[in-house]
């Protein structure tokens, strides 16, 4: 087996666990734009996967585990780019993709210069502040300075 596919999928695996930790399960928070999610799986995204593969669409909470690893593999590391970056990188930049979007990842990464995590971070932290400055999204901002504050520790514990 390929060394460096076995070490991407080992680093695939730490920042799926980082993710879950955040993510937990079913969730339909009336505040929170995304709407009924489990694992961090919106229901259009599972809705979307489902249909990539010919399946008929049903409820988020009833998302296996492994549709959670397919669609968080293929969707947001692979999407990110993450298979191709340094495992802090990596992790970072898939933690991000699934909890503000693919988008915000290639605009941070511009930020860091591809070389500087604690810009990477720095820039999410601002984002965070900018969001929570709309409507009702200020209720999200300890929990998601909470989680990039444990994200930067993790990074660092590689």
């Amino acid at each position: 087996m390929n060394t460096e596919l076995t070490r991407e999928k080992q680093y695939f695996q730490k920042a799926l666990s980082f993710v879950l930790k955040w993510e937990g399960g079913y969730v339909n928070n009336p505040n929170d734009k995304g709407g009924a999610t489990n694992k961090g799986i919106t229901q259009n995204t599972y809705n979307s996967w489902l249909k990539s593969k010919g399946l008929k669409t049903k409820d988020v909470k009833n998302i296996s585990n492994f549709e959670v690893e397919q669609i968080y593999y293929k969707n947001y590391w692979l999407a990110a780019g993450c298979d191709k970056m340094s495992p802090e990188f990596a992790i970072l930049a898939f933690d991000t993709a699934v909890n503000m979007g693919l988008a915000r990842v290639s605009q941070f990464m511009k930020t860091a210069q591809w070389k500087y995590p604690e810009k990477f971070i720095a820039a999410r932290e601002a984002k965070y502040k900018e969001f929570a400055e709309y409507g009702n999204q200020k209720i999200f901002l300890q929990g998601w300075l909470n989680r990039l504050k444990d994200l930067e520790k993790f990074i660092a514990d590689l």
